[in-house]
C-alpha cells in the first residue's frame, strides 16, 4: 500500500458475537488513538452486541448491522452505503477465520483491509490485502485480545495495562457500608456454572465471617434456578431481573466482589474495575482470562464444579479481605 499505519486516519473496526468479544476489541482502539488522538474510529457491530457501544470510550462513531436476514446482502448494502466514509483502514477483530471477515471489508471498500484468513485460503480470503494467516495456535498460544491487537502491531508480545478494557458506568449509585456481592446464576457455557447447592454453601459460609448483601444476577429464563438459590442462601439475598443492558452495567457496578463463571459478565466487570472470583472449566485462561489486576482465577479443566468448594470459599475469603482493606485505606 502507499500508506503506512501512522499516516491513515480513519479506522473501521468490524466485530461481531458477543459482549466478551467487542471488548477484547478495546486495547486495539486505544492503541489507534495512542498512535494519534486525532485518528476517527469507527465501529461496526452485531446488534447482539451493540447495547455495549455507548459505554465503550474512543468512538467516533458506530454503525449496527442486523443478526437476521441474509448476511450477504447486508453486508453488500451496508458495506455501500459506507463506502463514501473512504476508511484508510479496516480490521476485523476477531482472532478466527470466517467468509465475513473478507466479504464486508471488500465491500466497505477500505484502502488496507486486514484479517486474519484461512490456510488454504477460501474465497472471501483473496478479498483481504493485509491477511494474516491464522493457525489454531494462534489462537491458543496467547490472549484472544493480543491476538486482536496483532493485527495492527505483529511485534506486540503482551497487553499493556493502560490498554486494558474500560467502559463508562454513568451511575450515580454510590458504594454502600455493607460490602456487596453478586453471584450469577447466568451462563451459556454449562462447565463454568457453578451449581446453586456449592454456590449457597460458599456463601452461607462465607457469611458467618463477614457481612455482606447477596445479589443474584439471572436472565429471566432462569429465574427459577435463581429462586432455588435465593432460598438456599440463609442471609438476606436479592434477585436482580436486568432486561435494560443499561441496568445490568449500573448493577455490576455497584458491587464490591463478583462471584462469576467465566463469560461475558466477567469481561465487563473487569471492564468496570470491580474485584471478582471467576471460575473457568472447560475454557483457557491463557486465552480469556480477565484484562484486570483485581481478578482472581480457579481453574478445572472439565468443569468449574471439580473445583473444591474448600478452595472456592478461600479465594472469595481473600478477595472481600482485599476489598475491606482498600475500603478501609480509602482506595
Amino acid at each position: 500500500m502507499s500508506f503506512s499505519v501512522d499516516s491513515a486516519k480513519s479506522f473501521a473496526i468490524f466485530v461481531r458475537s458477543s459482549y466478551g468479544d467487542l471488548l477484547m476489541t478495546d486495547p486495539l482502539i486505544k492503541f489507534i488513538k495512542s498512535i494519534n488522538p486525532k485518528n476517527k474510529i469507527t465501529l461496526i457491530v452485531d446488534d447482539k452486541n451493540s447495547q455495549l457501544v455507548e459505554f465503550m470510550e474512543n468512538i467516533d462513531s458506530h454503525y449496527v448491522i442486523p443478526s437476521k436476514g441474509n448476511k450477504y446482502l447486508l453486508f453488500t448494502v451496508i458495506g455501500l452505503k459506507l463506502r463514501k466514509n473512504k476508511y484508510d483502514i479496516s480490521i476485523s477483530a476477531k482472532t478466527g477465520v470466517g467468509s465475513a471477515n473478507g466479504f464486508f471489508p471488500f465491500m466497505l471498500g477500505a484502502k488496507k483491509r486486514i484479517s486474519y484468513i484461512s490456510n488454504p485460503k477460501k474465497w472471501t480470503d483473496f478479498l483481504i490485502n493485509s491477511p494474516i494467516t491464522f493457525t489454531e495456535k494462534t489462537y491458543h498460544s496467547q490472549h484472544y485480545a493480543l491476538g486482536v491487537l496483532k493485527l495492527l502491531d505483529k511485534s506486540l508480545t503482551k497487553i499493556p495495562e493502560n490498554f486494558y478494557p474500560k467502559i463508562t458506568n454513568n451511575s450515580s449509585s454510590t458504594k454502600e457500608n455493607k460490602l456487596k456481592l453478586l453471584v450469577s446464576v447466568s451462563n451459556n457455557r454449562n462447565s463454568c456454572l457453578l451449581s446453586t447447592k456449592s454456590m449457597a454453601r460458599v456463601i452461607n459460609l462465607l457469611g458467618k465471617e463477614f457481612k455482606f448483601e447477596t445479589y443474584i444476577s439471572t436472565l429471566q429464563s432462569d429465574f427459577d434456578q435463581a429462586k432455588s438459590l435465593n432460598k438456599k442462601i440463609i442471609q438476606h439475598s436479592t434477585i436482580k431481573i436486568t432486561p435494560q443492558f443499561k441496568d445490568f452495567i449500573e448493577l455490576i457496578g455497584s458491587m464490591d466482589v463478583c462471584f462469576l463463571g467465566e463469560g461475558g459478565t466477567m469481561h465487563i466487570a473487569a471492564s468496570l474495575g470491580i474485584h471478582q472470583l471467576a471460575l473457568f472449566g472447560n475454557a483457557s485462561t491463557t486465552t480469556w482470562s480477565p484484562l484486570s489486576n483485581r481478578a482472581t482465577i480457579l481453574k478445572d479443566i472439565s468443569n468449574v464444579n471439580n473445583i473444591s468448594e474448600k478452595e472456592i470459599l478461600l479465594a472469595l475469603k481473600n478477595k472481600l479481605i482485599e476489598v475491606h482493606a482498600n475500603i478501609k485505606g480509602g482506595i
